[in-house]
């Protein structure tokens, strides 16, 4: 399984610099997971989820397990990119990140 490392600092995500996020391919099923550190107090306590977009422009979410991380969805895996934004909730709170794009080798 090949981990995606995002940051995700209040409202700003970016990749992680110890992510490798060349070379991926389109195509996979079950083999990308995206693990998000999140930095800062504006995220504890929040219920969290991740949302990805494929080129089509289908968004499909995920929520978070306790080690912050979720399986990509295969539905985003088959064109040149997708993005992905995280998102947090409570009760009477919500916050969402900007969104990252990662590109893919279509072969």
């Amino acid at each position: 399984m090949r981990r995606l490392i995002f940051n995700v600092s209040g409202q700003k995500i970016e990749t992680n610099s110890n992510c490798d996020i060349d070379n991926i391919v389109a195509g996979s099923e079950g083999y990308l997971m995206a693990k998000f550190m999140f930095y800062g107090n504006s995220w504890k306590g929040l219920k969290k989820a991740a949302r990805f977009v494929g080129e089509d422009g289908v968004e499909h979410a995920a929520l978070l397990d306790t080690n912050d991380t979720c399986i990509v969805p295969a539905e985003v895996l088959d064109g040149a990119y997708f993005k992905v934004v995280a998102m947090g909730a409570t009760d009477d709170q919500q916050i969402v990140t900007d969104w990252v794009t990662i590109k893919q080798e279509v072969v």
